[in-house]
């Protein structure tokens, strides 16, 4: 009994120094010990980069892309790269005087490159305002492989206003997750084959315990690379579509003085007869109310002649007849 006991205590004692050299291991692929790579696990926090420069991230990428030397193609470019874990994301406004049409040629674009809209938005104005323009918010995710062919085709539904692209390589965090899931996958085979072993309940009830924990490990590692995977094979953009109720052509600030007085005062112009129409049509969804106002204005205005005429009387008539009396 005391042999056997002994016997597991040492395979126990031998798991966790396995256990210990994995992490270790894995952590120091990424540049720190075991104790620093599940520090900076934990304290990481993903970011899209949104507001970062793209030319200076594809620089960076490219630069630790060589450094791997695993490619998949003879041009060595970044993309070929298969270490090389990319989050793709762009942020587009695109205007149109034809909203219907460019919404339809988004929709079937977005058909095409084999992508969906995880969120889609649209805003159509004004119930009583016919003019009023109408916009759309899409968050659109796309396959990364096409990714480049849908950015320059998305031009053409409609004019490019605006166009954000950034990128992020998370290689780094997705290799040491990776190798944290293998080292707990590896830790779980241990712990089932000594739970076949074990005979006493206090052994089994551990090995439960460590089991417990070690699948708890797994599930979130899991959960994690299924997510940057996620990010991963689909870039993700936002873009706005603007209806855009007329297009001026402003001059440049080199234009002659005459042109450019011109274009003002024409766009002057245009501003007062949009507001006048804007001015007529509230006025016709607003006929009745207007005529009810106008009326008790009226009926106000007349009553308050009266009483101030009658007042006017009242005094007259009184200072006639203290004058009278003295």
């Amino acid at each position: 009994m005391k042999k056997r006991e002994k016997l597991l205590s040492g395979m126990l004692a031998g798991l966790l120094c396995l256990t210990l050299v994995g992490c270790g291991a894995s952590n120091m692929a990424s540049g720190g010990t075991a104790a620093d790579g599940e520090a900076n696990y934990k304290g990481k926090e993903f970011s899209y980069m949104a507001d970062s420069a793209p030319g200076a991230v594809f620089d960076s990428q490219v630069s630790e892309s060589e450094s791997v030397g695993k490619t998949d193609g003879g041009s060595g470019g970044v993309y070929r790269n298969s270490e090389v874990k990319l989050i793709r994301r762009a942020n587009l406004t695109v205007q149109t005087t034809e909203f219907d049409k460019a919404q339809t040629a988004l929709d079937t674009l977005v058909i095409e490159m084999g992508g969906y809209y995880e969120n889609a938005e649209l805003r159509s104005g004004s119930y009583y305002n016919q003019n009023s323009s109408r916009s759309g918010s899409y968050t659109i995710r796309i396959p990364a492989e096409k990714y480049d062919v849908f950015m320059t085709q998305v031009d053409g539904i409609g004019y490019l206003a605006r166009k954000n692209e950034s990128s992020e390589d998370v290689g780094e965090v997705y290799y040491d997750i990776e190798a944290r899931l293998k080292t707990q996958r590896t830790k779980q085979e241990r712990l089932l084959e000594l739970l076949k072993k074990a005979q006493s309940m206090e052994d089994i009830i551990a090995l439960e315990n460590a089991l417990t924990d070690v699948e708890y490990h797994i599930e979130q590692y899991t959960s994690d690379l299924n997510r940057y995977d996620g990010l991963i094979g689909f870039a993700t953009i936002q873009l706005s579509l603007d209806e855009m109720v007329k297009i001026v052509d402003e001059p440049g600030e080199r234009a002659p003085l005459f042109t450019r007085m011109k274009a003002g005062v024409v766009s002057s112009a245009s501003g007062l007869a949009d507001g006048a129409q804007d001015l007529l049509i509230w006025v016709s969804y607003n006929l009745f109310g207007i005529l009810i106002f106008a009326a008790a204005a009226a009926a106000g205005v007349v009553f308050g002649r009266r009483y101030i005429k009658v007042r006017k009387t009242g005094k007259k008539e009184q200072k006639k007849e203290e004058g009278a009396e003295e």
